[in-house]
This record gives structure tokens, C-alpha cells and sequence, in this order.
């Protein structure tokens, strides 16, 4: 094995400095677009109210605005920073206040709700699952 094939010519190659990428903060937004009445109403419900319903609509908007159920679980209430009986309250006020329609899931079980999104339906007491029947 000759050892002189792999010493080197005495020419150091350039090599360009390369920057490090610099990590982005991941930046959240509500996603969805709740209207205002929407809001007003939930605001007039109190705090526990509203800050479950920008939970709501968060997650409404991350499953791409479809009307689908939502579950309220802990991750929903955990990225709101609501506690377990805090998220109970503001959705029963939600419900109360007609803006979300609630499926009960049974003991332990998460409320699945559906959010209201028609001004319609509330004014004429109609349920959102219901596809506007009473």
C-alpha cells in the first residue's frame, strides 16, 4: 500500500462559510373567522364563554372550517389555558346563549359540540345539527 497517492498536494480547497438557518417561530393564528355577532355574544356570557368559543373556533379553523364536530378535550382546553371546569361552564354558557349545539358523550366522556355559525338559526331557535329544523 503506498501511502503517497494519498498525501496532500499542499493546496487547501476554499470552503464558504455557511450560515446557520435560523429556526422560525411557529406562529398561530385563530384560523377560522368567527363573526363579530358571534363573539359579542359569547363575550356577553362572561370570560369562561369566550375564551371556550375561540377554543371552538380555533379548532375550527385547524380542521379547515368544516362543520364538523369539534371534541372538547384536554388539548383544546390546554391551548387556552382553561381548566376542566372553566371549559364545562363557558360551553354550557355557549349552548345556553345558542351559539354551539352540545352532544353529550356520557360520563368521562368529552363533549363533542358543533358551532353555530348562522345568525339566522339562533334568531328562529333553529339547531345547527338539525340543518334548520326545530
Amino acid at each position: 500500500m503506498d501511502l503517497e497517492t494519498f498525501r496532500a498536494d499542499g493546496t487547501v480547497p476554499i470552503v464558504e462559510a455557511v450560515k446557520p438557518r435560523r429556526k422560525r417561530a411557529v406562529q398561530v393564528y385563530l384560523g377560522g373567522k368567527p363573526p363579530m355577532w358571534w363573539l359579542q355574544r359569547a363575550a356577553a356570557k362572561g370570560k369562561a364563554a369566550l375564551m371556550a368559543g375561540l377554543a371552538l373556533w380555533f379548532k375550527h379553523g385547524v380542521q379547515g372550517g368544516r362543520t364538523s364536530p369539534i371534541r372538547v378535550d384536554a388539548s383544546l382546553r390546554r391551548s387556552m389555558g382553561l381548566s376542566h371546569d372553566q371549559a364545562r361552564r363557558g360551553v354550557h354558557a355557549l349552548d345556553a346563549a345558542g351559539l354551539v349545539t352540545i352532544e353529550r358523550g356520557g360520563r368521562g366522556r368529552c363533549a363533542v359540540v358543533t358551532l353555530v355559525t348562522s345568525e339566522q338559526a339562533i334568531a328562529g331557535g333553529e339547531h345547527a345539527d338539525t340543518g334548520g329544523q326545530a
